[in-house]
């Protein structure tokens, strides 16, 4: 991630948690007339639509008061749905006994990629119960994965 989208994390996280909700991620790019910003928000419960408007009102103010993005842009407010990317520890705390797909930003045993199940999360490291995917990698083998490896994981379905 970029130093402008590290950012607007920082300015936007605290207007979210304000709304008793979890910024999950945060998508920034630059590209043609305007830049586009998208902002992905969960909570245990849910989120409503209505909730995603009131939000986007909020985080637009912000961003036009402290004019964090120059120019034209656009801003989209939502849930990430049911395959929303784990991204930190207490996203796979959350989800332990799910089976995910995680990609890892470095090669780990000589894998860029695993699938398994979480078992567990100690400290900054994630405890995977792998399933086979090729020679590489045993079923039932389980796989400390530090968090700061993974580039991306999502549930598989």
């Amino acid at each position: 991630m970029g130093s402008k989208a590290e950012t607007l994390r920082e300015k936007i996280k605290p207007v979210v948690e304000r709304e008793d909700l979890e910024l999950v991620d945060l998508e920034f790019s630059r590209g043609g007339p305007e830049s586009v910003l998208r902002v992905y928000v969960d909570r245990s419960t849910g989120v409503t639509v209505d909730q995603c408007a009131s939000l986007s009102r909020q985080i637009s103010d912000l961003l036009d008061m402290e004019d964090l993005i120059p120019g034209r842009y656009k801003l989209e407010v939502s849930s990430p749905g049911l395959d929303r990317p784990l991204v930190s520890g207490a996203d796979f705390k959350r989800k332990i006994g799910e089976k995910v797909r995680v990609f890892l930003k470095e090669n780990l045993d000589g894998k860029t990629e695993l699938v398994g199940e979480i078992r567990d999360l100690k400290e900054e490291n994630v405890v995977l119960r792998l399933e086979s995917t090729g020679p590489k990698q045993k079923t039932g083998e389980e796989r400390i994965v530090p968090l700061k490896m993974v580039a991306k994981a999502r549930i598989l379905f």
